[in-house]
């Protein structure tokens, strides 16, 4: 990620030691035009500011996380005469008089790391409870060709009918995992309930639409939107199903055929 460091507080060095620390943070300081670092327009800054593209997607949250940084820094879009000093950078960051010279610790870096995902293809296991269940719903079911490497369905309640409110049903497939411990499929035509307002993300894959739901770092729950429903894949409680896990059981969702 590229940063431009500016002068906005009038302390001689200010922005070269905070081009540094950003450099030993793993960013690359690009110089202003001149070659040389320069002034931002006024001394007249308090609080560290960080200045950002709005033209350009995802650069607020770029701006956000250097400001972080800074501590109690402002994060603002770039005016006409910062851009002329910013080279091009992501990120310009005009230092004030609240940078005293270091950067808040490093954030401890909570990614889960990349796995294969734990699943193996079933779709017999939930095929003839779908069936039996098919004539109940106004939609169309969808089976789930691939589950979690050690889950079986339920034993005592591996599928669920009933209505989410008076206008939609629902469909509720409970998966049991070798640890004992419970996610599930849920399909309704109820495409606006208040859970599903807030997506993280949305993603299209090979043609399909998903809505991601992240509990922190982990892969809570993903939407299938298609055939007027949605099929939503909730992790367990304690979330443990690898986020590489929950993309390939909503990726394998395939409609139940009609014969």
């Amino acid at each position: 990620m590229t940063v431009s460091v500016l002068n906005g507080n009038g302390i001689p060095g200010s922005a070269a030691n905070a081009a540094y620390a950003l450099g030993q943070r793993g960013y690359r300081i690009v110089l202003p035009p001149s070659g040389r670092p320069v002034n931002a327009p006024n001394f007249r800054y308090f609080n560290t500011t960080v200045y950002f593209d709005p033209s350009r997607k995802g650069l607020r949250e770029a701006a956000a996380q250097v400001a972080n940084l800074f501590g109690d820094a402002d994060v603002k879009p770039l005016t006409r005469r910062i851009a002329g000093l910013s080279n091009g950078a992501i990120a310009t960051v005009v230092v004030g008089q609240n940078f005293h010279n270091t950067l808040a610790p490093a954030p401890v870096d909570q990614t889960p790391k990349r796995q294969p995902a734990a699943v193996f293809q079933d779709a017999a296991a939930t095929l003839p409870y779908l069936r039996a269940v098919r004539r109940r719903v106004p939609f169309r079911l969808e089976v789930p060709f691939l589950i979690e490497h050690t889950s079986r369905p339920e034993p005592l309640a591996p599928i669920r009918v009933y209505r989410m409110n008076k206008d939609h049903k629902a469909v509720r497939l409970t998966f049991q995992t070798g640890a004992t411990e419970y996610w599930g499929i849920q399909e309704t035509d109820w495409n606006d309930a208040p859970i599903l307002g807030q997506p993280s993300f949305e993603h299209k894959l090979h043609g399909r639409i998903y809505d991601f739901y992240y509990s922190g770092p982990h892969l809570h729950m993903i939407v299938l939107k298609e055939n007027g429903a949605t099929y939503w894949v909730v992790n367990t409680i304690l979330d443990s199903l690898s986020n590489e896990t929950m993309l390939a059981i909503a990726r394998g969702l395939h409609p139940l055929g009609r014969g």
